[in-house]
């Protein structure tokens, strides 16, 4: 998979959690009916991912605009606390509370300012009219659940996405079904978990720089986005 097709992959994968968006409207999937079963936590998680599609594509929005409900999405649908544990790995425990907090703040803006602009162009233009012209009724489904064998917390969810130019791109959610809405902790893309590969890249930075390095780098990257966007 392309660099490219792996972030809008992600993009759409941060879609798929939103739970609720005033724009959006309500679901008629719960909480409380998506921790009792991998099915309706799927359920729900495909419902979300295409009404924030459609949040995302609103004609006329700014880019401030999109990048402001892409990071409700972020917020909202990702168990933020536990990836930034994760993916720090050992260097978590070793770092003090204020390189903890430069940290999240650096990869949280990271997150969002370059995701954020991958997804808005992705559905900015002739999406929506090329999803209809396909004869496809939604640009994203699951596919199948089922709970995690190794934690009763978590759930697996299934899906794929659509694309204009290629087959669509098989997803695969790990989800805490254990809090009042179920969390996306991780995603696969293609079996590769993106968790475990951010892991390993920070893990590299700051084996060479440091945490403060890696979030230099990171404020860095966030920079260049911006700038891309504006």
């Amino acid at each position: 998979m392309t660099i490219r097709l792996r972030r809008l992959a992600v993009a759409l994968a941060l879609g798929a959690a939103i739970p609720v968006l005033p724009v959006i409207g309500s679901t008629a999937i719960t909480a409380a009916s998506a921790q009792a079963n991998p099915e309706a936590a799927s359920a729900a998680i495909e419902a979300f991912g295409n009404n924030a599609i459609a949040a995302l594509s609103e004609p006329g929005l700014s880019a401030e605009q999109r990048t402001e409900r892409f990071r409700a999405l972020f917020h909202d649908g990702f168990d933020f606390d536990w990836i930034s544990r994760f993916v720090l790995g050992r260097h978590w425990r070793a770092a003090d509370e204020s390189q903890r907090a430069a940290f999240r703040d650096a990869f949280d803006a990271y997150v969002v300012s370059t995701y954020s602009s991958r997804f808005s162009d992705y559905v900015a233009g002739t999406y929506s009219e090329q999803l209809a012209q396909s004869g496809q009724s939604k640009a994203f489904t699951t596919t199948g659940a089922r709970s995690d064998s190794n934690d009763d917390r978590m759930a697996v969810v299934s899906g794929r996405m659509w694309r204009p130019d290629g087959p669509p791109v098989p997803l695969d959610f790990r989800v805490r079904v254990d809090g009042p809405t179920p969390k996306i902790i991780d995603i696969a893309i293609e079996g590769v978990s993106m968790a475990i590969t951010q892991r390993s890249e920070f893990s590299s930075v700051i084996e060479r720089s440091g945490i403060n390095g890696l979030v230099t780098e990171l404020n860095r990257r966030t920079e260049q986005a911006t700038a891309r966007n504006s």
